[in-house]
């Protein structure tokens, strides 16, 4: 075969639309409880374009930022900020988790590098015990206002703006 057949070869299965054999198969193989069963393919799950808030990179290597709210900093810090009338709900934890490894992936970052801050004026209670108790998170009082979540690979912490000195 020559490298122009190979190449041709290679362009039409590149082309081939892989994703409606795939659900037909498991439409099959899940046939017996199709009537308990919706599928859905390529779901878009926004209609607007997804937005951090806030993304603050490190330009220096090893740099020590002394500032309290900084103090987890590494490379990528993903900040999501929360006016004064609104709260940080576990479905926005969520969201924001999910974007620091949306970015890690399309930025190609180490998992590693990121971190994550929720900044509200108000305490997250209701927050606080989903971390701890559905997640199996520890969060410690790391000075005032300032609470830092541990048990993940991110490190992540929430403040309360209202708290900070």
């Amino acid at each position: 075969m020559s490298e122009e057949q190979s190449k041709t070869m290679v362009s039409e299965f590149s082309n081939i639309h892989w994703h409606p054999a795939f659900i037909e198969a498991i439409k099959l193989e899940l046939s017996d409880y199709r009537d308990s069963l919706e599928f859905f393919s390529e779901l878009p799950l926004t209609t607007e374009p997804l937005r951090i808030d806030c993304i603050v990179i490190k330009k220096t290597k090893g740099l020590v930022i002394t500032k309290n709210i900084a103090s987890v900093f590494r490379e990528v810090n993903i900040l999501e900020y929360k006016s004064p009338d609104d709260y940080v709900s576990i479905a926005d934890f969520y969201k924001v988790y999910g974007y620091a490894c949306l970015y890690a992936s399309l930025k190609k970052v180490p998992i590693t590098n990121l971190t994550v801050s929720f900044i509200e004026s108000r305490f997250p209670k209701k927050l606080f015990k989903h971390l701890r108790e559905i997640r199996g998170y520890v969060v410690e009082k790391n000075g005032p206002g300032i609470y830092i979540v541990k048990g993940d690979i991110l490190p992540i912490q929430i403040i309360n703006s209202r708290h900070l000195i």
